[in-house]
């Protein structure tokens, strides 16, 4: 609740506040378009519904409008990528069987998700 109210003063009044996130189905990894599997990010999506709860219950922004849209962020490496998931995805895992089809591929591997793109407005104080 600390950092909304920081980004809430931080605002002028009216001002737009821009969220971006992963939503269902889960993210999964692809090579030329073909799947390789999904990553296990349910933990990742409470924390995420946990958020989205504290920001609708702060009455600090009104949420104008969303879209949602296929995300695809592409690794050259592939064992990078593993160690991108286990170093700085909090609340995501990968199945020993997924962790070998990735470093098995022959080719850049791309990352699917789902995301939403979501415009708040800043409330009078």
């Amino acid at each position: 609740m600390h950092a909304l109210r920081q980004i809430h003063q931080a605002l002028v009044p009216g001002g737009v506040l821009l969220d971006m996130h992963p939503v269902p189905p889960p993210t999964r990894a692809e090579v030329r378009g073909e799947s390789l599997g999904e990553f296990d990010d349910s933990e990742f999506m409470r924390l995420v519904a946990d958020a989205e709860d504290t920001v609708e219950r702060s009455g600090l922004f009104t949420r104008e409008s969303e879209l949602e849209f296929d995300y695809l962020e592409r690794y050259d490496d592939p064992a990078q990528l593993l160690e991108d998931i286990k170093e700085g995805w909090e609340g995501c895992d990968f199945t020993p069987e997924l962790e070998a089809r990735i470093l098995e591929a022959d080719d850049q591997v791309d990352i699917w998700e789902r995301v939403v793109l979501r415009r708040f407005t800043r409330n009078p104080e």
